[in-house]
């Protein structure tokens, strides 16, 4: 295996600005303006309209992330085998959420939503695959929680961005646009800034080889596929959660329209708060312990508390407090599981991308799947059923807290 130098605080700290951008481009349609874009053209049936689309583009995510990242394995250009799938799908998503933002209509809304989740996702398949490129084992839970307090207050810079945008009556179009011009910035300054060359080994390119390429080894197939189904349903019960977001707000606590950006904004500081303290504790904890199961355990069944109260939230002031639960489950759980991702990849030097581009499908698929049950859940007893949807994810996030016991090569 060859051996990784250790991680600089400027690489570090680089490496959370590039998930910052791309975060910010991503994360602030899924949250708040996506579904604002649809209500806007279709009020009467944004839910469904908004589950369709939303699983279309998270449909694409997956292939994206399969493709891309096993490309981006064999990439040998002189940009190095990361750079060019960070730059071209960061000047993509910009253009792809401009299509979205001024859309005409809803099939014009899909097409742009698939082509953001494309780009964006090119650019997520080659920067997970940084940890294991660049960040030796004994760092990678500290490093894993600084990209998760990038990752979840990413929105927070998203949703202040677009509140910024509408404060200034500049319309839901910028509201998207806007944030996907800053993250596309930030992502091209990681690129341009990091210590990225080729793989020495890669061969000729074989179509059959490639496809070949995305078996997993026997011995090491079992750990892996424990680790994705874990993460697909605790992130699936979390998709429950952020998806749904915006119309809960309003629909169910009764926040006005023209209010619910700066609500969402105040729900996420108090999250992304939480978050930072409970990330920054676990990540040190799990490294100086060596230990990843319990703390991905106890994140995951903290996950399952917090959906348990937003089930039972009915005012403002309890969706704050359970926004607090959330993110001290959240910050512990993306800080540790992504270090345990990679101790359980069957090849760090060779194929570190298709694999994690495989682990990321676990956070995609979950935005196709959440979209799809959602509208069930919602009409059970006349319609807004927002207790059943949330308890129904509690019960996803319990079982993916479950499924990391059978791992076997990680403590």
């Amino acid at each position: 295996m060859t051996s990784i130098p250790t991680a600089t605080p400027r690489f570090i700290a680089l490496y959370a600005i590039g998930y910052v951008g791309s975060y910010v481009a991503l994360i602030t349609p899924v949250v708040t303006t996506l579904a604002l874009k649809i209500a806007e053209l279709d009020p009467v049936g944004k839910e469904t309209s908004l589950g369709l689309i939303a699983a279309l583009g998270a449909l694409v995510a997956i292939f994206a992330n399969l493709l891309t990242g096993a490309l981006s394995d064999r990439t040998t250009s002189r940009l190095g085998r990361r750079r060019p799938w960070i730059i071209v799908g960061a000047l993509g998503g910009v253009v792809a959420l401009a299509i979205v933002g001024f859309a005409p209509n809803l099939a014009v809304v899909a097409i742009g939503w698939a082509l953001a989740q494309l780009t964006l996702n090119m650019v997520l398949a080659a920067l997970q695959a940084l940890l294991p490129d660049q960040v030796p084992l004994e760092q990678r839970a500290r490093v894993s929680a600084v990209l998760g307090i990038a990752q979840q207050v990413s929105p927070v810079v998203g949703i202040g961005l677009a509140y910024g945008v509408q404060a200034v009556g500049l319309g839901i179009g910028n509201m998207l646009l806007i944030p996907g011009i800053v993250g596309a910035v930030l992502m091209i300054a990681l690129a341009l800034t990091i210590r990225d060359v080729p793989h020495e080994e890669v061969g000729a390119f074989s179509p059959v080889a490639f496809a070949r390429s995305f078996s997993i080894a026997k011995g090491k197939r079992y750990d892996f596929a424990w680790t994705w189904f874990g993460r697909f349903f605790v992130i699936l019960g979390f998709a429950v959660y952020t998806t749904y977001q915006p119309y809960f707000i309003t629909d169910r606590l009764g926040v006005p329209t023209n209010e619910l950006i700066l609500q969402q904004l105040i729900a996420l500081l108090i999250f992304a708060a939480s978050l930072t303290v409970s990330a920054v504790l676990c990540g040190r904890a799990s490294d100086r312990t060596g230990r990843r199961k319990p703390f991905v355990f106890g994140a995951a069944a903290v996950v399952t508390v917090a959906l348990v109260m937003l089930a039972l939230t009915s005012t403002l002031p309890a969706f704050y407090i359970a926004a607090v639960v959330m993110g001290v489950g959240i910050g512990a759980y993306f800080a540790v599981d992504l270090a345990l991702i990679t101790d359980v990849l069957p090849d760090k030097d060779h194929t570190a991308a298709k694999d994690m581009g495989i682990f990321n499908i676990a956070n995609s698929l979950p935005q196709s799947v959440a979209p799809a049950l959602a509208p069930l859940l919602l009409s059970i007893g006349g319609g807004g059923n927002y207790t059943a949807l949330f308890l129904a994810g509690a019960v996803f996030a319990l079982l993916g807290a479950g499924l990391i016991a059978p791992i076997r090569t990680v403590r």
